[in-house]
């Protein structure tokens, strides 16, 4: 699905024109790459530390990032993350939840500084079928043992019937890319380079450091971040270890506000299982999120948006359908974050992803790690969102990954090119891993079902862990 679906959300726009990189190799105390919160985040409190920062992005704008596309939620009950957590172990669950307060505190802190208004909301997860009311139990056992102020609602301010719900006080919602715009010009007011459309094509560590080659030249670091959803290219394996989906959220007019739920402008919420509905109400319009699938393995994305908007439109008192777009955000094999060397025991290429859709909240808390381990103030939680602080799990989720590169070979023997309309012929083989691409017809781009790299119908590279566009066929 395209942005042009609907009309896309207006922000105000970080206005300041990106500085133009110098000739020659570009040399930093710390290189991030990724102008997104975690980003932006690594890179206020390096420059707060004194540490000379420069920030790439592959994107020409702030509205290209994961952040931009987010539902704006603040929030450390996310949903049911909380008992993907707690299988950890309670020390895990204990510095998961401290994580998640630093990071939403700072930007409460950060964005009031900045004039950006984070509003107050109650965060629902609500059950909508018996066996969700059952996953709630362990949500509202999680929270408590993690001493979180939760509680069981049985009516709660929902559209249609439900079986409770567990609340959260006291967490909050922002505009995304206002408050990304307002913290990317406060970095470029503060001396802090930061450079648009420039992609990085391989990281190389060095004796002395890391070099990246990127699309602009060379760039020399002692240290680098990655902050890009998924490390570029092959870095410590660990896109064997993550998976790729892609989520719908659409924006409406409310036609009858008095329809609502009695208190539904109070909260916000997201059902604790299939068919996932996220809602919350922003500047007059309601917002409905759901219908994820994993990149490139669903045949009808178009049809996703269809039941989207059939649902809320039987629901909930809705006029005219405002912005219609996806997000792409990643999960890890643990259900816990990776934030940390992408190598055990290196601390020149740190990474962070795997944030489950719970992006904002958890950006922010990376950032806060990897600022503190890098100034030489760690925090106390940080070790346990390390990539490699528990083992590898195998799970089903990379088993289909295993078996839509084979599946995808088959069909590359009889159909190795593709081509649209107004575009050029192109290899569908994904140059990340070989991986055979499918056509997404609802946002014209061709997505890989092996490790979510996406691309433009000619080709040009849109994201993941690829580093180089489809080839010419």
């Amino acid at each position: 699905m395209s942005d042009s679906t609907r009309e896309t959300t207006g922000a105000p726009a970080d206005t300041t024109a990106p500085a133009e990189p110098p000739r020659g190799p570009l040399h930093a105390d710390v290189v991030v790459v990724g102008a997104g919160l975690t980003g932006v985040v690594t890179a206020h409190l390096l420059a707060d530390g004194g540490a000379d920062v420069v920030v790439l992005d592959a994107g020409t704008a702030p509205t290209t990032t994961t952040t931009a596309r987010s539902t704006g939620k603040l929030s450390v009950l996310q949903g049911t993350r909380l008992t993907e957590v707690a299988r950890h172990g309670d020390d895990t669950l204990h510095h998961y939840l401290a994580a998640g307060k630093a990071g939403l505190a700072w930007l409460r802190r950060t964005l009031g500084d900045l004039g950006v208004p984070v509003e107050d909301r109650d965060d629902l997860t609500v059950a909508t079928t018996p066996e969700q009311a059952a996953v709630l139990d362990d949500v509202l056992a999680a929270g408590l043992r993690g001493g979180l102020p939760v509680h069981w609602e049985d009516r709660p301010p929902y559209p249609g019937p439900t079986h409770g719900a567990v609340r959260l006080p006291d967490q909050g919602q922002v505009d995304p890319l206002r408050a990304l715009a307002a913290l990317r010009a406060r970095l470029r007011s503060r001396g802090v380079r930061l450079h648009d459309g420039v992609r990085v094509r391989q990281v190389r560590r060095t004796s002395s450091g890391v070099a990246l080659r990127t699309t602009r030249g060379t760039v020399v670091a002692d240290r680098v971040v990655l902050a890009t959803g998924t490390p570029p290219g092959r870095l410590g394996g660990l896109f064997l270890r993550l998976h790729a989906g892609r989520s719908l959220l659409t924006t409406w007019d409310v036609a009858r506000p008095e329809d609502l739920p009695p208190g539904f402008g109070a909260t916000m919420s997201i059902t604790a299982g299939s068919p996932v509905r996220s809602l919350r109400t922003a500047g007059g319009l309601l917002m409905v999120g759901g219908e994820g699938y994993t990149v490139g393995r669903e045949p009808d994305p178009a049809a996703r948006l269809a039941a989207l908007d059939a649902w809320t439109r039987e629901h909930l008192p809705v006029g005219g359908a405002r912005h219609a777009w996806a997000a792409q955000d990643y999960g890890t094999d643990t259900g816990v974050p990776f934030v940390g060397p992408v190598t055990p025991g290196d601390d020149r290429v740190l990474v962070a992803t795997g944030y489950a859709k719970w992006g904002l909240t958890t950006a922010a808390a990376a950032g806060l790690a990897l600022a503190g381990r890098l100034l030489g103030e760690p925090e106390d939680w940080g070790p346990a969102l390390e990539p490699w602080a528990r083992p590898a799990r195998p799970t089903t989720a990379a088993a289909a990954t295993f078996a839509e590169q084979s599946k995808g070979w088959a069909c590359a023997v009889t159909r190795p090119a593709g081509e649209r309309a107004g575009a050029r012929r192109v290899s569908r083989v994904c140059p990340h891993l070989g991986g055979v691409v499918r056509w997404n017809d609802q946002e014209q781009s061709w997505d890989c079902p092996v490790h979510g790299s996406r691309f433009a119908a000619d080709g040009a590279l849109l994201e993941g862990p690829a580093t180089e566009a489809l080839a010419p066929r």
